[in-house]
């Protein structure tokens, strides 16, 4: 009966906190949200859409009908236009231009849009970088639960340009052989074709990415960093110097047998291990670092989550609106990876 009491009680007094808010006196004008990358060697495509209001109900926000126009070193070169890809599974639509950047272009983007302010941006496309070589090397170490296990290192390396301030962004991949299963024979048969997946590698094991993790995340054990789709950073320790990127991913062999590479057997194809380095625009890297920031597991994200601190900024260089004009510039090296691996 006491408990039932105190129940009404609380109820009645926090019911007089409970205050509803009208939101709709503090809706913005909606803004134009550019997003582009420029890439060397790739045509150039970009998406225009608009800002929306937190209380809209999954709202259309992608605008077809814009006017893009692309500058190239200053000079108008043409209006981009609206496409559309379908596929017998989905569509993706874009604007595309027919002009193909290079190495040293400034790219300039100018939007139009009837009933928003005009927006706009720029970048200059950086040089490619230069990959040196890329090695796949297993060690057997001691410890966990396992009868054995393996470290498998990624090792790639570069050569970084001596000016500073250079941002990359390091993306590794796998490719497999795609196999079909004989029923009646239950062999597998290669189908001619490899299928292509990224992978997050341990960044925390190398220096250039592990600068990036507080003291405090470090004694909390939040010492994991995200980048399934790649990883940015920048040569502040690395100006100048050819430079090894040590990447790990840890494996265990639970039977208690030492297996390594392995001869690959005459009906099985090799596996492969691609690494993609990009040179990246200093606000394209700043915007994907932030991005990574977000995603990383960390004190400073577990305290915006409780509203105790202020949640990390996502920089966008478009004046007038808001999004990103991205410049990247990629080089990549395959090789082959040892079968038992």
């Amino acid at each position: 009966m006491k408990h039932t009491i105190l129940f009404i009680l609380l109820s009645t007094i926090f019911s007089s906190c409970v205050k509803y808010v009208d939101l709709e006196h503090l809706r913005p004008d909606p803004k134009l949200v550019l997003n582009c990358v420029a890439q060397t060697g790739m045509p150039l495509t970009a998406t225009v859409s608009r800002t929306w209001f937190y209380t809209d109900e999954k709202p259309n926000i992608i605008i077809e009908d814009a006017k893009i126009s692309l500058y190239v070193n200053g000079q108008y070169r043409e209006d981009m236009t609206w496409s559309v890809e379908e596929s017998e599974y989905n569509s993706n639509s874009y604007y595309r231009a027919s002009y193909v950047p290079s190495e040293g272009d400034k790219i300039r983007l100018e939007v139009e849009k009837e009933g928003f302010k005009e927006v706009s941006a720029e970048c200059v496309l950086p040089v490619k970088p230069e990959l040196l070589k890329l090695e796949v090397v297993r060690e057997k170490y001691t410890g966990g639960y396992a009868h054995y296990a393996y470290r498998t290192i990624y090792k790639t390396t570069f050569k970084d340009s001596p000016q500073e301030g250079d941002c990359y962004l390091l993306c590794l991949a796998a490719g497999n052989p795609i196999y079909q299963t004989d029923i009646e024979t239950g062999e597998d048969i290669y189908m001619g074709t490899y299928s292509w997946r990224t992978f997050s590698p341990d960044y925390s094991y190398e220096p250039v990415f592990k600068n990036k993790i507080s003291v405090l995340d470090e004694l909390l054990g939040n010492d994991w960093l995200s980048g399934n789709g790649g990883r940015p950073f920048s040569d502040e320790l690395i100006n100048g110097l050819e430079y090894t990127l040590k990447l790990v991913i840890n494996s265990y062999n639970w039977s208690g047998s030492n297996t390594g590479a392995e001869e690959l057997p005459n009906n099985k194809k090799p596996r492969y291990i691609k690494v993609y380095l990009y040179a990246l625009s200093e606000s394209y890297y700043q915007y994907l670092m932030a991005l990574a920031e977000l995603a990383d597991l960390s004190l400073n994200n577990d305290l915006v989550d409780a509203g105790l601190a202020e949640p990390i900024r996502v920089l966008s260089n478009v004046v007038g609106g808001t999004g990103i004009l991205g410049a990247a510039s990629v080089d990549t090296l395959t090789v082959e990876v040892p079968y038992g691996y």
